[in-house]
């Protein structure tokens, strides 16, 4: 997207709209993020809500470097969209605690398991694979040709704090981001979890002295321009 059309659309300066992103991904509130922007500029919790999903495709294009990715966590959690369940299949690179990337789907079957883990092959490469006993991991990893292994007990603690700031956010999702369309194909949802894949991976790097802000703000100015 250029960034033109981009602030042209908002009528909002790229700064402003950036910041007004990071501040409603901090608080997780639209309200909040809306009055905290008031002294700058006064922008609704709907326009917001805006920015964040025209970011998605911005945030799309941010990888963690595939050759600094040993092994990867996978795991999904359960979330409401229209009242429907639907499920975030999430990975993580535990070493550097990065949130390698998501599919959302509204089956927890070994096609969904498949279609993701091939997703996660093609961006990362082939890499140990990590997850609970789930049945539709180990065939799906089988004809993915990636190498399997179920987490230990003692380990389930690490994947449930890695997992926790999404699955904080995404218990409510459905009343904080209510759909309206009969036949939802859940871009809004996938949307987010784009935006906020690349938020959690700016704040946890510890190779950045700069505030998480000035980070974020920066990185997504670049892709922009």
């Amino acid at each position: 997207m250029e960034p033109c059309k981009f602030m042209e659309r908002e009528r909002t300066s790229l700064p402003v709209v950036l910041y007004g992103a990071f501040v409603y991904l901090c608080s997780n509130s639209l309200r909040k993020a809306s009055m905290i922007l008031e002294p700058l500029v006064e922008r609704s919790h709907e326009a917001i809500r805006q920015w964040v999903q025209r970011l998605a495709p911005i945030c799309d294009r941010f990888d963690v470097d595939r050759k600094s990715v040993k092994t990867v966590f996978v795991d999904e959690t359960m979330i409401r969209i229209r009242g429907s369940q639907a499920w975030v299949w999430v990975a993580y690179e535990p070493t550097l605690r990065a949130f390698l990337w998501f599919r959302i789907s509204y089956n927890q079957s070994g096609l969904d398991a498949y279609l993701f883990l091939k997703e996660l092959r093609a961006r990362y490469g082939r890499k140990p694979i990590w997850t609970d006993e789930g049945v539709w991991y180990p065939e799906a990893c089988r004809l993915l040709r990636l190498e399997h292994h179920v987490y230990p007990v003692e380990w389930k603690n690490l994947i449930e704090r890695m997992n926790q700031a999404l699955k904080d956010r995404l218990e409510n999702f459905d009343d904080l981001f209510p759909c309206f369309r009969e036949r939802c194909d859940h871009a809004h949802v996938r949307n987010w979890v784009s935006v906020f894949r690349h938020f959690h991976n700016v704040i946890v790097r510890e190779d950045d002295d700069r505030p998480e802000y000035q980070r974020f703000i920066q990185s997504l100015s670049e892709a922009l321009t």
